[in-house]
């Protein structure tokens, strides 16, 4: 009976609470409504609703004549929520309006619409460009979610990339002014409020709230795009001339330091700049630090005549062309016998500076250079600039003052030498360089303008007065050294350069930097340009391979500015038409026979299936003068088996038209090809070996 009654009692206990469960379930339904239903209600709102970000539009970038170097390209996916009120009254005239904006029917959207996986979503268009997403926000259709992607556009690939720089796929900039401005560029995106079902997809909410973005200011830059394009074509022509690795130029105005055009040899283009090894995206003006060479003998003229140790008409035996100063001898080019100092400096010699920068001293020549910007950065607005290296008298050596004095024992930037030759055109006043002239914004209004100012006097205007004509004589006179530079009809003063590089510690006497530093007019410079080649293997003083590049450049700029171009006299009749002579391509590869024609001006002509194959003149001959405009004609060579020069040809091309003509490449490097073992106009070799560099 009693373990009857004992399982009796477990059967109505368990019943109970079985009994008890529903009735629990129910109260906390009771109670969760009455009691926290409104809480959490707008819980759960909180949690389906949110926000979508709209992406603020990157702004434009500029030249100094408003025309557009950089945009973006605006793709807008569209998606609708057909549950809205009003869509479905709306919808013909959607699907109508698509079927016009792309190329898809009407058909095709009204089945999207009805065979939707989503009650309340549906994707339509997944790429609209900006005038269809304008006519879509005119037509106000109900529903409606529009969401914007955009991609930045350089407009003319590979103008002026190391001053644009470029963006990387999150639209952050990673170079040049893209990089320096960013802030200013990428403005702030805005929001819309949208409400997000349980897989995660959104649909719009009627009149939900709305922040629009605030799109990135305009940049408006110092450069001109037709002198940037000249600068850029005349520095490759030049390179490629001289077989240089590597080239930069840099052009200033000296009164406010505005950046007229910068150049790099080789380059990139911004609109993929993955597909170039870094050295092409290499900034040299401002990253590289280089002993400049006898460019530098500027901040010993100025430091002579500042400190009053040496006057222009002080007289230095330089002797057979060289000294010895404590135990290392330092030579000219050439014997000058006496020279006065003004001289000196038109003929560049070393023995005369030296021996004059032991009269100015440590602390004299030292001063100068760093009132003149070296060792210090030039806080130029471009990304990556390096301070260059400028010691301590302290920490000077026996030698460092003779060797300083011409350019070696210190390291510069081409924009410090620049800056520095800027001063000498301005009068002495030491200014910022920069490349961006202003920022706008969206309705037109100026935020920030550069400071014109001046960063310090760097020296006096005497001295200024006193030494310009000087550096004039360097280019205008006979026996100066930058007689390539001159132009006809304009004054040019300027100031070459040649100086060993510097590798494991001692000089090669088989690498150069070749240099040139110029302004223009001379007598008012508007213009001031410093020109740097780095290893040029087809000559390599300053005045013979980088001093003809600014003459080139000069010439062609004259005519951009007006008040230079109205007081140019030629010094002789001009010819009725611009002629060039024609450069020797007999027995070159198609591709690099192109190559040399058009850095020449010229617009050559290729036989029609034209691929490896060596090619010659047609009715031409190497040497004759042509006119630019002419088309020259090249066909197949007739003559074979001649090495043609491959100097300058990528070795993958160089390579391929070897192999076509039954010659075993070797290859020595990567690259552009330096070098060949076999001379150009020889018999075709069974082998030959190419010296290449990047």
């Amino acid at each position: 009976m009693d373990a009857r009654r004992t399982i009796l009692n477990r059967l109505y206990l368990v019943l109970g609470i079985v009994l008890m469960l529903p009735a629990a379930v129910v109260a906390q339904m009771l109670r969760l409504h009455l009691v926290d239903g409104q809480e959490l209600r707008a819980q759960g709102a909180d949690q389906a609703s949110s926000f979508v970000e709209l992406p603020a539009q990157r702004g434009v970038i500029l030249d100094r004549a408003g025309r557009v170097l950089v945009q973006n390209t605006a793709r807008y996916e569209v998606a609708a929520d057909p549950t809205v009120a009003g869509f479905e009254e709306k919808q013909e005239e959607l699907v109508q309006l698509l079927g016009r904006l792309t190329d898809q029917s009407a058909d095709h959207y009204r089945r999207a619409i009805r065979d939707r996986y989503s009650r309340q979503y549906v994707r339509l268009v997944r790429s609209l460009d900006e005038a269809a997403k304008e006519e879509l926000d005119r037509a106000e259709i109900p529903g409606l979610l529009i969401q914007g992607r955009f991609a930045r556009r350089y407009t003319y690939g590979d103008a002026a990339a190391h001053v644009l720089g470029h963006v990387d796929a999150d639209m952050d900039g990673r170079a040049g002014v893209e990089a320096t401005h960013d802030d200013a560029l990428r403005g702030r995106p805005g929001r819309q409020a949208v409400q997000r079902d349980m897989r995660g997809r959104v649909k719009a909410i009627v009149g939900g709230s709305v922040v629009e973005p605030e799109h990135g200011e305009t940049v408006v830059l110092t450069i001109d795009l037709v002198r940037q394009a000249i600068l850029e074509e005349e520095l490759a022509r030049g390179v490629a001339e001289a077989g240089a690795r590597w080239g930069t130029a840099v052009a200033m105005d000296p009164k406010t330091g505005a950046i007229l055009a910068l150049a790099n040899v080789p380059t990139y283009d911004p609109n993929r700049p993955g597909a170039f090894a870094s050295a092409a995206r290499r900034n040299h003006a401002v990253t590289d630090k280089i002993e400049p060479g006898s460019t530098f003998k500027l901040v010993t003229a100025v430091a002579a005549l500042e400190g009053r140790a040496v006057d222009l008409d002080d007289s230095f035996e330089t002797g057979e062309g060289w000294h010895v100063f404590k135990g290392a001898t330092l030579r000219d080019t050439r014997a000058h016998g006496t020279l006065t100092f003004a001289d000196a400096i038109k003929v560049s010699s070393n023995v005369a500076m030296a021996k004059a920068a032991l009269k100015i001293g440590e602390g004299g020549l030292y001063g100068a250079a760093r009132s003149l910007g070296f060792g210090q950065p030039t806080l130029v607005d471009l990304p990556g600039e390096v301070a260059g290296t400028l010691r301590r008298p302290e920490e000077w050596g026996a030698i460092t003052l003779p060797w300083m004095s011409i350019g070696y024992s210190v390291e510069t930037t081409p924009l410090q030498m620049l800056t520095a030759y800027a001063a000498l055109a301005n009068g002495g006043l030491l200014v910022r360089p920069h490349v961006v002239a202003e920022r706008r914004n969206g309705r037109g209004e100026v935020t920030w303008r550069a400071p014109v100012d001046s960063v310090r006097r760097a020296f006096s205007e005497r001295t200024a007065r006193a030494l310009l004509p000087e550096f004039e004589r360097v280019v205008m006179e006979d026996g100066g050294t930058a007689r390539a530079a001159r132009v006809p009809g304009l004054r040019v003063a300027g100031k070459t350069g040649t100086a060993q590089s510097a590798a494991g510690g001692s000089y090669s006497r088989r690498t150069y930097r070749a240099s040139f530093a110029g302004m223009f007019p001379a007598d008012d410079p508007e213009v001031v340009v410093y020109i740097l080649l780095d290893n040029p293997t087809n000559g390599f003083y300053g005045g013979t391979v980088a001093a003809p590049i600014f003459g080139r450049v000069a010439s062609r700029w004259v005519g951009t500015f007006p008040t230079v171009a109205q007081r140019v006299a030629p010094a002789e009749p001009l010819p009725a038409f611009e002629t060039a002579a024609l450069p020797r391509v007999d027995g070159m590869p198609a591709p690099l026979a192109a190559s040399r024609l058009r850095a020449h001006g010229l617009a050559p002509r290729l036989p029609r299936r034209a691929d490896w194959e060596p090619v010659a003149y047609r009715d031409a001959a190497p040497g004759a003068e042509v006119r630019v405009d002419r088309t020259v004609r090249l066909d197949e060579a007739e003559a074979a088996g001649t090495m043609p020069d491959l100097r300058g040809l990528s070795t993958r091309r160089a390579v391929a038209w070897l192999r076509t003509q039954g010659v075993t490449p070797r290859l020595d490097g990567a690259g552009v090809v330096r070098r060949q073992s076999v001379a150009p106009g020889a018999s075709l070799p069974s082998s030959v070996t190419l010296t290449a560099a990047p």
